[in-house]
């Protein structure tokens, strides 16, 4: 059994004006970085082996903060980025639904079947994670605890592959900046025991952070 902590990472500029992200690179806010340390405290009594984390800055500082805690250094990899948003990236909500009316009412009705122009399908995203998973359980001995920061896009990627669900998984879990996951991998059957935990978090939270893309 392998021990999987899931961290999507703390509040970035483009959360807080609503800025779609996608595979666009926005650092973390001030709040995003106290986010990044209350994580860090919390997860600083587990034994975790490895930190691995998505190349985009917002994800890539909070997993340093995370990994710092334990004497490691973070394995930074692409196949935990967001879901590649195509020509919306960079543009607000409302900038979206101005310039693509038409793509824009039928993804916000329905994501799963419809996607931004030139953008990266979910199906596409959960392929990645599987192979990620795949990868660290190929690297890692039974009974490690890894730590994962990843994004939306990603983490939900990851719960999609290893429970073998599709892109319907989009629209029915809620992650907050810095909320936990915790997922085990065991040879029987996953366990999906914690998901988007902010306890830790206490005052520290922005609505503006809930569930980007």
């Amino acid at each position: 059994m392998i021990k999987l902590i899931l961290v999507r990472h703390g509040e970035s500029e483009w959360n807080i004006i609503g800025r779609i992200q996608g595979h666009s690179d926005p650092k973390l806010t001030e709040l995003g970085r106290k986010q990044a340390y209350l994580t860090a405290a919390r997860l600083s009594g587990e034994s975790v082996e490895a930190v691995y984390s998505s190349d985009l800055a917002r994800a890539r500082t909070t997993a340093e903060i995370i990994a710092c805690a334990h004497g490691l250094d973070v394995i930074v990899t692409e196949m935990l980025r967001e879901a590649n948003l195509g020509r919306w990236e960079g543009l607000t909500r409302q900038q979206a639904s101005e310039q693509y009316p038409d793509e824009f009412r039928a993804y916000m009705s329905d994501p799963v079947t419809n996607r931004p122009p030139c953008a990266e399908r979910l199906e596409a995203v959960i392929v990645r994670c599987r192979e990620f998973v795949d990868k660290l359980v190929s690297q890692h001995n039974h009974g490690s605890t890894i730590a994962v920061v990843g994004h939306g896009g990603s983490v939900r990627g990851i719960i999609a592959a290893v429970y073998g669900m599709g892109p319907e998984i989009y629209r029915r879990i809620r992650l907050d900046n810095c909320g936990i996951t915790t997922l085990y991998l065991r040879e029987s059957s996953p366990l999906l025991a914690v998901l988007n935990d902010t306890c830790h978090l206490a005052n520290q939270q922005s609505e503006c952070g809930i569930d980007e893309n």
